[in-house]
């Protein structure tokens, strides 16, 4: 008895050092930290459970009352061990299943099921050894319960270690991940539980085991820090990565926009000082062709407004970029490795790693595209770029596929693209084909709700530039950064907060007052954007949106807010003075609150106690 009692106090007290050191840790919220969370306190409590046990079995003759707390300690005990090897099972499922992708979203829908499911058979268990007998030995040296509860909790364990090996067996390629070392510990020190309780029933370690266990997992589960810490630099470098290339973005892009505008302003200061009638018609065209240059990329590509989900015409299935992508710079280098042209092909990172389209069509025009300049590039190369614009749920992805090949006159250029036509039955006959012509390549990417643009200059090459918008996945840095934002939140207690105003003074003040508090500020001008980035997953614990603003105004906004039944934010309108009398009717309408313009100062302050 005095071994078992000295053994228990010993892992007491190894548990208490751990979760000391575990709690006193800053973590992620995340499932793994959670069921590990609950098995350290359980245990400690186990291990306590444990210490009573052996003093009210032995005192339990007593009287009438330690008979009843004997009894319901005893019990307690049982349906602690229960809900260890529970948890652990949990623990197990959680690791096996949950890290895989194939069965990470399944999860995520019929998590809650699951866990019904199992907490309802964990709480029949549970009554089960509560209510079938339990007996106890004391003969002065050792003690213990047996009987046949203790029987149906071992038999439990049993069974519960099968489910483990069974969650292991799933995940065999990974059966040497430190994460599943305390399954195998655990089975090791069952069979030296057995083996002991067919010598001596008298010796109980069980516990103590379970305690061993416990402890082994803090040092094979990851550390949250080192995580954090991993994450947080993992996400530094795609930020450099997209930064790097959204820089060489603008440049070219300025640099697309200054040439033709430089070449208009040269074009313009020359025009009096032509003589005839054709130079001056030259000139014209010359300036025509530029300035619908500029406009193309200001319309086709710049104009993030215009992408929008609900307005992308064709969508099939989510694919692969990367993959798509590689497909089809192979079939390029098999198309030129007998020719004497280089390929430059590059892929932006700031193409997300999936996408929702129509990719059978999709590759059909880019493949159409680049044969051409194969077919008429004799030596020289093809650059072919692929980037994107990424606004919450859609990709605008922008490709320049340029040669070094005989290039095309005006004319040609014009009689390609003011092709007005929709697709007729000789070109639906050509939809099968890989390599179809331009003018069908370009009827395709409008069917596809996309845009064309070509630039070419005879004996020099030309420049197709094609762009289109395709719905895109919430890809893992996204999900990294909600962990990251939702850890900014638990750990340092910071609140976010969308600030919505279309004047820029207004928002300048906001963020200032806002900025005297621990809150994460974020703004933007426009109702619409607001809208996008609720429905884009963002998470903020107050909106403060201005009454008057232009496009989509505050109410429109709430009530376009709120579609989402699980929408619960509140929502604070900015109002001029002379409004405050329609206070009422703003609540009536669903805003949480209003704020004076001409008071914001003090009205932030006091919307900040009331709801944050």
């Amino acid at each position: 008895m005095v071994i078992g009692i000295t053994v228990i106090c010993c892992m007491l007290l190894f548990c208490l050092l751990v979760g000391t050191v575990y709690f006193s840790k800053s973590k992620l919220k995340n499932t793994e930290n959670k069921l590990y969370s609950r098995l350290v306190i359980i245990t400690m409590i186990g291990l306590v459970l444990e210490l009573l046990c052996f003093f009210f079995v032995a005192h339990k003759d007593v009287s009438s009352t330690y008979r009843i707390l004997n009894e319901i300690i005893n019990r307690a005990f049982l349906v602690y061990l229960l809900l260890w090897e529970f948890l652990f099972t949990e623990y197990m499922f959680f690791i096996s299943f949950e890290s895989r992708e194939k069965f990470k979203e399944r999860l995520k829908k019929t998590r809650k099921s699951i866990i019904g499911v199992l907490t309802i058979i964990y709480v029949i268990m549970a009554i089960i050894v509560i209510k079938l007998p339990l007996y106890y030995f004391n003969d002065g040296n050792y003690i213990y319960s047996y009987g046949m509860a203790t029987n149906v909790l071992l038999l439990m364990g049993g069974l519960f270690i099968i489910i483990d090996i069974f969650s292991v067996c799933s995940n065999i390629k990974h059966i040497t991940d430190k994460k599943y070392y305390p399954l195998f510990m655990l089975i090791l020190m069952m069979i030296f539980v057995f083996v002991i309780r067919q010598i001596n029933p008298g010796i109980t370690v069980i516990n103590s085991a379970f305690a061993f266990v416990t402890v082994l997992m803090y040092f094979t589960i990851e550390n949250p820090d080192l995580k954090m810490v991993n994450e947080l630099l993992r996400n530094r470098e795609l930020l450099e990565d997209q930064i790097e290339d959204k820089s060489r973005f603008l440049f070219e892009t300025s640099q697309e926009i200054k040439a033709p505008t430089k070449n208009i302003i040269g074009i313009t200061k020359a025009f009096d000082k032509l003589d005839n009638d054709i130079d001056k018609k030259d000139a014209v065209r010359i300036i025509g062709d530029n300035a619908n240059g500029i406009l193309f990329r200001l319309n086709n590509i710049l104009d993030i407004s215009s992408m929008d989900a609900n307005k992308i015409k064709v969508n099939e299935d989510y694919y692969n970029t990367s993959v798509f992508f590689n497909e089809i710079k192979g079939l390029i280098q098999n198309a030129i490795k007998d020719k004497n042209i280089a390929l430059d092909f590059k892929v932006s990172s700031n193409v997300p790693n999936s996408l929702n389209g129509d990719n059978v069509k999709f590759k059909q025009v880019l493949m159409s595209v680049i044969l051409n300049c194969i077919e008429n590039t004799k030596k020289g190369y093809i650059r072919i770029y692929i980037d994107a614009i990424v606004r919450y749920d859609v990709a605008r992805i922008i490709i320049n596929i340029e040669d070094t090949g005989i290039g095309m006159d005006i004319e040609k250029i014009n009689d390609i693209l003011d092709d007005k036509s929709e697709l007729n039955e000789s070109d639906t006959s050509k939809l099968d084909k890989l390599d179809v012509d331009l003018k069908v390549s370009i009827k395709i990417i409008k069917l596809l709700g996309g845009s064309f643009n070509i630039k070419s200059e005879e004996d020099k090459g030309t420049t197709f530039t094609i762009v289109i918008d395709q719905k895109c996945k919430i890809e893992e840095l996204t999900d990294i950064m909600k962990d990251i934002e939702k850890y900014s939140s638990d750990v340092y207690g910071r609140k976010r907060v969308l600030v919505v105003d279309d004047n820029k003074e207004e928002l300048f003040t906001i963020s200032n007052i806002l900025g005297k508090y621990n809150i994460d500020i974020n703004t933007t001008m426009s109702g619409k954007d607001c809208i996008d980035r609720l429905k884009a997953g963002e998470f903020y614990n107050l909106i403060i949106i201005d009454d008057e603003l232009k496009g989509t105004s505050a109410l429109a906004t709430l009530e376009k807010l709120k579609e989402n039944k699980k929408f619960k934010v509140p929502v604070v309108a900015m109002l001029e003075k002379d409004k405050e009398h329609f206070k009422k009717y703003y609540l009536d309408d669903g805003f949480s609150d209003i704020v004076l313009k001409e008071d914001i100062t003090d009205e932030i302050e006091r919307v900040i106690a009331k709801l944050l």
